[in-house]
């Protein structure tokens, strides 16, 4: 391991390689670096033709840091490997353009294929990504036109039906620490989540590359215990240390709060409850399917203002919500607070959080929608304009038991809830229950096979997936069924003999009403 000023990273990270990161957003991100490479580019143009390859989008979303779009918007990348982006307009906008190739592959393969690539194994196999988008069936995942190599391929075993991974070999892999010792051990102290990083390391080291880690500082070794190690110095090659705090943001709006690494907790949430809206009523309906000791995965999108609801409710106590970055219980926070999460019973790293997630430690997963057709697949990674991708929906969705998909019925509607009901002030101009969607991310036929409980929640009605089709079971108060719901759905969906009304308490300022739901001995 060597210590070595920001400007030798010129000698060390070279043109055409595989870069990969361990970072989501701000938190984890090794700015500085990013920075330097960045530079270098302004001032000779030397680095070209980079691949890209990181679990999750990278972005300061403040416009006075280095990340993604730094590089992209410059013509740095040849190619990017992720999960999902949604922070980087430069780069969606370059995939759109064909300006680089790009792949959409699921969170959880990308981040656990670093530690099951090896001399010893053949990289990822396994039957999540089967029969959506991510096969290859469909697209491999691929994003665009020029984008043209197989990531992705099929392969039988036993008369069953799997996927095989490709992923590229990482020759650099650039990360972040709090701390580093004499010896190169790295500390995650003031970090908010741990991420991948200690995979990461050592795949790259495994393939001779070069890990370099920026740090605030390089301690004595010794000062702490040796089980708060997260890389051992063995597969540290490099290590610089930030000179300027800007580039070294514990999440987006701060530096460092100690509450948010775990070292105190907080008596208070740090953000308002949210007013009675459409994604209030909708939370809230989707929060009724909980049952007492449910641990939760909390999916990107409107579900991030799950913990919001369960918190003005009062029973955090009685749930446990997961989000795969590997926070478990606690405050999480979500809007403009998203990643500053408060009070967590543990913390994990990505990748063994994903081992929790595959093995069945999550009850039930809420995930968003963006189209759903007649017989219940889901689209949420690319429609439109958007270029989303689909994050750990995919390996989420073919693993846990129980899905609720949350979403408004239409896109555009002005709704107002007064007296207990629903008045549509001005109808919706985008339907999301559609004949036909663009892309596939949830694919029914897994759901049968994995004998799933699938709800869709919306504002207006709630639908059951059934082996005939979407069935509508709910409807909400003060809607006409013909004009309110049907007449924005490109199909009918099958009416359920004995339609229920919503629960008309959801639809006013103060609730009170999920503790019961709760405690109720069945998903309601």
């Amino acid at each position: 391991m060597k210590i070595i000023p920001f400007s030798d990273l010129k000698d060390i990270v070279k043109e055409g390689d595989v870069i990969a990161l361990a970072a989501l957003s701000t938190a984890n991100l090794p700015a500085e670096i990013l920075k330097t490479l960045v530079e270098q580019y302004d001032e000779d143009q030397s680095l070209n033709n980079l691949t890209f390859m990181l679990a999750n989008d990278i972005s300061d979303y403040r416009g006075d840091s280095y990340d993604l779009d730094s590089f992209v918007s410059r013509g740095m990348v040849k190619r990017l490997i992720t999960s999902i982006i949604t922070g980087s307009p430069a780069t969606i906008q370059a995939m759109q353009n064909n300006e680089i190739e790009a792949y959409f592959l699921p969170q959880g393969v990308i981040t656990t294929h670093y530690r099951g690539s090896t001399e010893a194994f053949p990289g990822p196999i396994t039957k999540i990504g089967l029969n959506t988008n991510v096969d290859p069936r469909y697209s491999g995942g691929k994003v665009n036109t020029c984008t043209t190599e197989d990531l992705v391929s099929l392969i039988n075993i036993n008369d069953n039906t799997y996927l095989k991974y490709q992923f590229p070999e990482i020759d650099v892999a650039l990360l972040r620490g709090t701390y580093a010792d004499e010896a190169g051990n790295i500390y995650m102290k003031h970090e908010t989540h741990l991420g991948e990083g200690f995979s990461l390391a050592a795949a790259t080291h495994k393939n001779n590359g070069k890990v370099i880690v920026q740090v605030k500082e390089v301690i004595q070794s010794g000062r702490f215990n040796p089980n708060e190690v997260f890389i051992p110095g063995k597969l540290v090659d490099y290590i610089v240390v930030n000179r300027d705090p800007k580039y070294h943001r514990q999440v987006i709006q701060t530096y460092y709060d100690p509450a948010l690494s775990g070292h105190y907790q907080i008596t208070e949430m740090r953000e308002p409850y949210i007013e009675l809206n459409t994604r209030k009523v909708i939370l809230r309906r989707a929060a009724q399917f909980l049952l007492q000791g449910d641990v939760i995965s909390i999916g990107f999108g409107i579900n991030n203002e799950l913990s919001n609801v369960l918190t003005e409710e009062g029973v955090n106590n009685l749930v446990q919500p997961n989000i795969d970055t590997g926070v478990f219980g606690g405050l999480i926070s979500s809007g403009k607070n998203f990643g500053m999460n408060y009070n967590l019973s543990a913390r994990m790293r990505h990748d063994m959080t994903w081992d929790f997630i595959y093995n069945g430690g999550v009850d039930i997963a809420f995930l968003s929608f963006a189209q759903v057709d007649s017989m219940g697949n889901v689209n949420v990674s690319k429609f439109g304009n958007k270029m989303n991708g689909c994050g750990g929906f995919i390996d989420i969705s073919q693993t846990v038991k129980t899905i609720v998909f949350s979403g408004s019925l239409v896109v555009g509607g002005q709704l107002s809830y007064e007296q207990r009901k629903v008045n549509v002030e001005q109808e919706g101009h985008i339907p999301k229950f559609i004949n036909e969607i663009d892309n596939i991310d949830f694919n029914v036929e897994n759901a049968f096979l994995l004998e799933q409980e699938i709800y869709f929640v919306t504002e207006r009605a709630v639908f059951e997936l059934t082996q005939q089709g979407l069935m509508l079971i709910e409807i909400a108060p003060g809607l006409d069924l013909e004009r309110d719901i049907l007449a924005n759905m490109e199909f009918k969906p099958l009416i359920a003999t004995h339609l229920k009304e919503i629960n008309s308490d959801i639809y006013q300022d103060k609730w009170g009403g999920l503790s019961d739901a709760i405690k109720s001995d069945y998903r309601i």
